[in-house]
């Protein structure tokens, strides 16, 4: 009785470890506790030095109604790509978007644009326009 007890731990054991992902197997960033976007620190970033790629992570106000998620790369020669997932009457589609940004005490300006209030918390930008708020995390292209 002892024996077969003893067996049935045993292979009760092996299969509970067997279905373990050991925590180095997991990106520490993706290990750790998010804190949640209302309670980053953003801070004014007047001129700062944009180089990467950046993803939509909350839209809210105006813009919100037809955008579901931004993407932009950044590149430190002042010129961007971007692309937004749009929902139109015809359903999802994508628009893309090229041209030059600049960062300076005033904001974020696209294309020679009215400057916009730029934030900075840790990974995240926080970009506040006239029709909406947009918070990007900073991303790895892969």
């Amino acid at each position: 009785m002892k024996r077969r007890l003893r067996a049935c731990v045993l292979v009760a054991t092996a299969l509970g470890c067997s279905g373990c992902i050991a925590s180095n197997v997991v990106a520490t960033g993706d290990r750790m506790v998010q804190q949640p976007l209302e309670q980053l620190p953003f801070a004014p970033a007047p001129g700062l030095q944009l180089d990467g790629l950046y993803e939509s992570v909350a839209i809210t106000g105006d813009a919100a109604v037809s955008l579901r998620r931004i993407w932009y790369l950044f590149r430190a020669d002042g010129s961007y790509t971007a692309a937004a997932l749009v929902e139109g009457e015809r359903g999802a589609s994508f628009q893309t978007l090229d041209g030059s940004w600049a960062s300076t005490a005033a904001g974020l300006s696209l294309d020679g644009a009215e400057p916009v209030p730029l934030e900075q918390a840790e990974q995240h930008l926080r970009l506040s326009a006239p029709t909406g708020v947009v918070v990007l995390r900073r991303s790895a292209a892969q």
